[in-house]
């Protein structure tokens, strides 16, 4: 490949040092980045039209993928999202008053709650996933799909070398 990008220039220009740099780990830790920001763009640029913010489309997205009865906890919620109970609370009043997804009480558990779609944002859930897809789609049709595949399962193997095992999460105290 004759084409470089401004990460290839940033290790060239690590060609004065001395010591022994890991350049290849670092030119792939710095695409990843880079490709996060530009996925990060894309997501806020796809989902502007519909009034969403991209943290609001991941609770929506997640609850619709829960399937029927488009019900989750908001443990689930948390750790699906990466993100803290605190802040998960506050996105989630803020999309209960714009009366995207209800809470109740769950059943089950009295100390537990649900989190579920309401039927304008089971609407615009299925309108963001089709618009985000289709974005998505269209900035990885640079990869043909035996480089799409092979790209999703490196990653998969790097992330899975970074989490812990079942029988480490076995063993974690509760």
């Amino acid at each position: 490949m004759d084409r470089h990008d401004e990460i290839d220039q940033m290790l060239g220009q690590w060609s004065w040092a001395s010591y022994d740099l890991p350049l290849g780990p670092m030119a792939i830790s710095k695409r990843i980045q880079r490709i996060s920001r530009r996925l990060e763009e894309l997501a806020a640029d796809s989902l502007a039209p519909l009034g969403l913010e991209p943290g609001e489309f991941d609770v929506l997205a997640t609850v619709l993928r829960s399937g029927p009865p488009y019900e989750v906890t908001p443990t689930r919620l948390s750790r699906s999202l990466l993100i803290s109970a605190a802040g998960l609370t506050k996105r989630l009043a803020r999309m209960e008053g714009r009366g995207l997804i209800h809470r109740r009480m769950d059943p089950d558990d009295r100390r537990s709650l649900l989190v579920s779609l309401s039927v304008d944002g089971h609407a615009l859930a299925e309108k963001g996933v089709a618009i985000h897809g289709a974005a998505t789609a269209r900035l990885m049709g640079a990869l043909t799909l035996d480089k799409q595949e092979q790209l999703a399962g490196l990653l998969r193997e790097l992330l899975l070398s970074q989490e812990p095992s079942p029988a480490e999460k076995a063993e974690r105290p509760a």
